[in-house]
């Protein structure tokens, strides 16, 4: 990645300054920091639940949870890849970290108040997100004009990317207006917009684009098989479920769902995901797209169990794929990103690997809370445990190499 070396002088020493030297040191330093303070903030309010205690927000800490692990850290992480591997994408030249860095601090700041701010003032909170939603809408406009100035064949999937990202802004401006009105009914606007007209879409348009890519790199033997009909299934089977949840028709949701989890179980399979299980820092995005195929299971099942007149699953489908599906992607999409840019190689050490699967066990724990009623304090204390485990000491490797120079020496 290219960067404004004649504004901005690479500094000579490890530190802060590092960065504003590329786009994707400075927006996943600053997500790390939003994930863990989201993480621990909710970590707070689970352990002070059996004490009788709790924080003092105005409105429930599950709403503000839900909202800071959808808005805070997964945008950001977003944008870093997007002002890294988009302009290659598209032929052009990407902005410099230094010329998003104020914005980036003002986006830091909106994410982290949602949070912090609940505290003490919803309506400040909803502030809070109104001041990210802006800084989000400028960096659509941004990534809007490198699409603009692209004369590159294939700009369906930056394009795509660009679009999906917008019900996030309607998203932060729904949790805005339940702040400001205290009407529980945005909420669901809220869910729907940040997770299946946001957060999935554009996590299965850059799995579209990357996985085969990926795959085909490390195992020649596999093909990069990727038609646009299979994107298109993605895209579908996400808007769709969502439609179907706005509407408050929940329970028929399995029409959706069924088929949905039986393609994406089956494409896991066609896209190499036995033979990815060698290489470790392939298979844990391989594995990750395994847990997509597996909520859908779950959700179905939930529908079908609710139309009957049973007792559903609860929120078990919902974690399959935020902390199953969503969390793995990204911590394996940025183990790579930063690996790859920092000079080492794409490899995933043991340390890595290790806790790939601490958080695999810490979104199981909290399925299990779900499925198993009589254990869900200690299950969901455990998962959340377990969840920050794994996210604290990957970013106490990981960070550290945003604020020192490439180890071979190269710009970026």
């Amino acid at each position: 990645m290219s960067t404004d070396a004649n504004a901005i002088p690479a500094p000579a020493a490890p530190g802060l300054g590092w960065i504003r030297v590329a786009p994707h040191r400075l927006f996943f330093f600053l997500a790390t920091l939003l994930l863990l303070l989201a993480s621990t903030w909710w970590c707070v309010v689970l352990v002070l639940r059996p004490f009788g205690a709790a924080l003092p927000t105005a409105l429930a800490p599950t709403l503000v949870h839900a909202t800071a692990m959808l808005y805070t850290f997964i945008p950001m992480y977003m944008f870093g890849f997007l002002f890294t591997a988009g302009p290659s994408w598209l032929g052009v030249k990407g902005p410099s970290a230094a010329d998003l860095l104020p914005t980036a601090l003002l986006a830091f700041a909106g994410g982290a108040s949602i949070t912090l701010l609940s505290i003490v003032s919803m309506p400040a909170s909803g502030a809070a997100a109104l001041l990210l939603a802006g800084c989000w809408a400028r960096y659509l406009l941004i990534f809007a004009r490198l699409i603009s100035q692209s004369t590159a064949l294939d700009r369906r999937h930056a394009k795509l990317v660009f679009t999906f990202m917008l019900p996030g802004v309607a998203g932060l401006a729904c949790y805005a207006l339940l702040c400001f009105s205290v009407d529980l009914r945005w909420f669901a606007w809220v869910i729907v917009a940040g997770l299946w007209c946001f957060a999935l879409p554009v996590f299965l348009v850059v799995i579209h684009r990357m996985l085969p890519f990926f795959t085909a790199a490390a195992l020649p033997s596999i093909a990069a098989w990727r038609p646009f009909w299979v994107l298109w299934c993605f895209l579908a089977a996400s808007v769709g479920h969502g439609a179907i949840e706005i509407a408050g028709l929940s329970r028929y949701a399995w029409t959706v769902d069924a088929p949905a989890a039986v393609f994406l179980l089956w494409l896991s399979l066609r896209w190499g995901l036995l033979h990815s299980l060698r290489i470790r820092l392939l298979a844990m995005l391989h594995l990750g797209f395994v847990w997509l195929g597996i909520a859908y299971a779950l959700s179905a099942v939930d529908a079908a169990l609710t139309l009957a007149g049973a007792r559903g699953l609860g929120l078990a489908p919902l974690h399959a794929v935020t902390m199953g599906f969503a969390a793995s992607v990204m911590f394996a999409m940025v183990t790579r990103v930063t690996r790859g840019h920092s000079g080492s190689s794409l490899t995933a050490d043991d340390a890595t690997w290790y806790l790939f699967w601490l958080l695999q066990t810490a979104a199981v724990l909290r399925l299990g809370s779900e499925l198993w009623p009589q254990g869900y304090a200690w299950l969901t204390t455990a998962a959340i445990f377990a969840w920050l485990a794994a996210f604290a000491t990957w970013a106490w490797k990981y960070v550290p190499v945003y604020l020192r120079p490439r180890s071979d020496g190269k710009p970026g």
